[in-house]
């Protein structure tokens, strides 16, 4: 599967995630997955990625608990990131 497929189908579970069709629970682990499946790609998209999953969790967490959270500034920072990552591999062809 091309970096660009991999990137597509995140995309497409972070949508269902921010639509609540998808737990967090789920959503972070097929993001964890996507982060293993990436090819050829430098160590720190790989990074990137995982600082967004650590912080759609805690962010997460903080939610369910009822304190000050902001998990909806984390999904916008990972689709932004998603959106430019996509755009870039879908230019050089991945």
């Amino acid at each position: 599967m091309s970096n660009l497929s991999v990137l597509e189908r995140l995309e497409e579970s972070f949508a269902a995630f921010q639509r609540d069709e998808v737990s967090r629970h789920d959503f972070l682990r097929f993001l964890n997955i996507s982060i293993e499946a990436l090819e050829g790609v430098p160590y720190g998209v790989r990074e990137e990625l995982r600082k967004h999953e650590k912080d759609i969790e805690t962010e997460g967490y903080f939610e369910e608990e009822g304190f000050e959270s902001k998990l909806p500034q984390a999904k916008a920072a990972l689709a932004r990131w998603l959106t430019s990552l996509k755009k870039l591999y879908a230019q050089e062809n991945f």
